[in-house]
């Protein structure tokens, strides 16, 4: 009777199987039909355009592969070419045409987010050397000593055993910077102590965030590379609240400080004797302390050579965040190496799971000056929390006497309050970062860092923040601006984000 039992088990699951195996069949089938139908009505399209006739099978071999890869002048750099009408984004966006995006993929593209795996293949990335750095020394293992000596000898100092290095006195994150230009995540992981822990429940860390601070415990040092609005700074105060001792929190301006402060103060009131909230320009206040955590928001900031310095405080841990991980300067080896193991998703999966909002994308390219005031006129006559953002200091005091708003800049006291409290506000570039409006719904630029990708991604991550429906963000150019400066735009593109041209 047993027997029998099992028998019909085996039996009904042999069913479930044969009848999924069906259907993956058909899926296969329909998948197949559904590219020679496109391959059909592209032919018969190019037809219609006189274009000639095409070559059936080549037009299924594009279809399989529809991308071009062009190496650039640098090594380990890449183009990849798509056509615009298919929904692919990877990598730094560099420039577009009509009909084609082109963008720039290199080794640090794998560790901000996956690349698929026909792509990777292609592009022979170095075998990594399995070197790690720990307590000033290099970890190079047995028979391979000798060869990290002669790659990386100007950044060490003396052979110790058959497996290390020591390094250079204060050499140690170039060495880091240059192991990772090279291919090689050389960070050795610093569990978190549990002794260095303590109870704290204020904050409750969505999924994301979880997989987030358990790499932080298993490793001590991590840089997150989530998009805006998804929540990284209460990442920070949650493990400002859950790690013993004196901690430090490094901002960019003034303004984030005052954010923080504020946040700090709601969510960690008995722990705020703990924390040093300071700017990176503050480094001759804390160079001689010691502390449990280090937090660098805006960690993009760090590779700067006024600012690097700060990434030597004696620090036991450490989190750094940003929601763009790339510089004007190409110094991206520097963001990873001075903040940690890199933790970061896919935009898609954030806006998909509706984690942050996906604003609207609309430039308006003006004659000049004069036309570009009157669209800011009209466009102020509705009624929508506004950030009015204006580069230009003498721009920005003009705009605020002919509207009659308040201009928050670098002299402003009390600049979050100003914002919350009006409808509309011009913020200069006080207002670029890590600041969050949920009532926010609007967003309009009407002077700009030339053509920075990088304050472009900032100021629509205003937006990312909000918790309207469909926040609108407008940039107004005039001819001139627009031809030179709308790289800038790329920020947007590379996203996977439409933006609507109106003349």
């Amino acid at each position: 009777m047993v027997k029998a039992d099992m028998y019909d088990e085996i039996a009904e699951i042999r069913k479930t199987v044969n009848q999924a195996l069906s259907r993956i069949d058909q899926l296969i089938e329909k998948i197949k039909e559904e590219r020679n139908r496109i391959a059909e009505e592209i032919e018969r399209k190019m037809e219609q355009l006189q274009l000639g006739q095409i070559d059936k099978s080549q037009l299924k071999d594009f279809l399989d592969e529809p991308y071009v890869l062009i190496p650039t002048k640098r090594p380990d750099q890449w183009y990849v070419i798509v056509p615009k009408w298919i929904n692919f984004h990877i990598g730094w966006l560099e420039s577009q045409t009509k009909g084609y995006y082109i963008f720039i993929i290199n080794k640090y593209v794998r560790w901000f987010t996956e690349i698929p795996k026909s792509i990777e293949e292609k592009l022979h990335f170095k075998k990594p050397l399995p070197f790690k750095v720990q307590d000033g020394m290099l970890i190079t293992g047995e028979g391979l000593q000798e060869i990290a000596w002669q790659k990386y000898r100007k950044y060490l100092y003396r052979k110790e055993g058959k497996d290390r290095i020591k390094i250079k006195k204060g050499y140690e994150f170039q060495l880091i910077a240059q192991l990772i230009e090279d291919g090689t995540l050389p960070f050795t992981p610093k569990p978190v102590n549990p002794e260095d822990l303590r109870p704290y429940n204020r904050i409750k860390l969505r999924p994301y965030q979880q997989e987030a601070w358990q790499k932080f415990l298993e490793t001590g040092a991590i840089g997150v590379f989530h998009p805006f609005g998804t929540g990284k700074s209460f990442l920070g105060l949650y493990a400002l609240g859950k790690l013993k001792g004196r901690k430090l929190v490094v901002v960019p301006t003034l303004s984030l400080k005052e954010q923080w402060n504020e946040r700090i103060k709601k969510y960690l009131p008995e722990y705020q004797h703990e924390i040093d909230l300071e700017t990176y320009r503050a480094y001759h206040k804390i160079r001689d302390k010691e502390y449990v955590l280090s937090i660098y928001d805006e960690c993009h900031w760090l590779p700067a050579n006024t600012f690097i310095r700060l990434s030597t405080i004696r620090t036991k841990y450490r989190l750094s965040f940003s929601g763009s991980p790339f510089r004007e300067d190409g110094r991206e080896n520097y963001i990873i190496a001075l903040s940690g193991f890199p933790v970061g998703l896919s935009w898609e999966y954030f806006i998909r799971s509706k984690i942050v909002k996906k604003p609207t994308f609309r430039v308006y390219i003006l004659k000049n000056e004069r036309e570009k005031m009157r669209k800011l006129e009209e466009l102020l006559k509705l009624p929508l929390k506004t950030i009015v953002f204006c580069d230009y200091i003498d721009l920005g005091k003009r705009i605020s006497r002919r509207f009659n708003i308040p201009f928050v800049y670098g002299e402003t006291k009390n600049r979050l309050e100003i914002i919350r409290n009006n409808p509309v506000c011009v913020v200069s570039r006080v207002g670029d970062e890590g600041l969050s409006f949920p009532d926010i719904e609007r967003v309009i630029e009407v002077s700009y860092l030339m053509g920075s990708r990088r304050q472009e991604s900032q100021r629509f991550g205003r937006l990312m923040h909000s918790s309207e429906d469909e926040p609108e963000h407008i940039i107004l150019f005039t001819e001139k601006e627009f031809q030179a400066y709308n790289k800038r735009l790329h920020a947007i593109t590379e996203r996977g984000f439409r933006i609507e041209f109106i003349r």
